[in-house]
């Protein structure tokens, strides 16, 4: 699996799902932000963006951020998840439990079935459509007509067919605290399904915010929820050391 890593790299750790669909390269927008903070921002790619006979599951993607952290002497970290990267940070997090001081989720899928009924995108809209009927070469023509490379396609398809697939290897029980920045009106990412989520878990805190949306994110050039969270980050580490 390839890992980026951006920021202050004697910072604290902070791993980054990226939402779909993304590679970790996509991290270094937050480079500056994470190394004036002191963050060690560490974006993983999950395997199937590049290796395309790799059979996509919550587990391999958990496993292979874990081997990264062991490899490089890191026993503790925090996590955030954004868009599609939401339900991967909550597999780590879940599945890593000893390792996660807390999870973030920004703009994140909830519940698969919430959010299949609920989601507004026409895009996204279009593509489950295509999922429903398993089809892989018009899934693939479909989104790189819409400007994806072939390898950012087939992340894409795979993603989903982990995100739309059994969530049963998350256990929530086990998840560390969990805060939720979210748009109320995000036509990607349904606010009915992030809730539905929140309702599983031990602790959590729900953020709201225009800028924590899809569209909200895009347009914030001063990237105000990412400093919110990695302040918050930085501070809990001052006040823990």
């Amino acid at each position: 699996m390839q890992v980026h890593e951006f920021g202050d790299s004697q910072g604290v750790p902070v791993i980054f799902f990226m939402g779909t669909p993304q590679t970790g390269e996509s991290g270094h927008e937050f480079s500056v932000l994470a190394s004036k903070v002191g963050i060690r921002l560490i974006c993983p790619t999950r395997p199937w963006y590049y290796e395309f006979d790799s059979a996509p599951s919550f587990d391999k993607c958990s496993e292979k951020t874990s081997a990264y952290l062991q490899s490089n002497g890191i026993d503790k970290c925090h996590v955030i998840g954004g868009s599609g990267g939401g339900p991967f940070a909550m597999h780590f997090s879940t599945a890593y439990s000893e390792v996660v001081h807390s999870c973030y989720l920004l703009a994140s899928m909830g519940t698969p079935s919430i959010f299949v009924e609920k989601v507004k995108s026409p895009p996204t809209l279009e593509l489950l459509e295509l999922l429903r009927n398993d089809n892989y070469e018009s899934t693939i023509d479909y989104l790189t007509s819409l400007g994806l490379s072939e390898d950012l396609a087939h992340g894409a398809w795979s993603d989903f067919k982990v995100l739309l697939g059994s969530w049963e290897s998350i256990e929530f029980q086990k998840s560390p605290i969990v805060y939720i920045h979210h748009g109320e009106e995000d036509e990607n990412a349904p606010i009915e399904s992030i809730r539905d989520l929140a309702g599983k878990l031990p602790s959590s805190q729900i953020r709201i915010s225009s800028q924590a949306s899809h569209m909200g994110l895009a347009e914030d050039e001063e990237l105000s929820e990412f400093k919110l969270i990695f302040n918050e980050i930085a501070a809990y580490e001052r006040t823990a050391c």
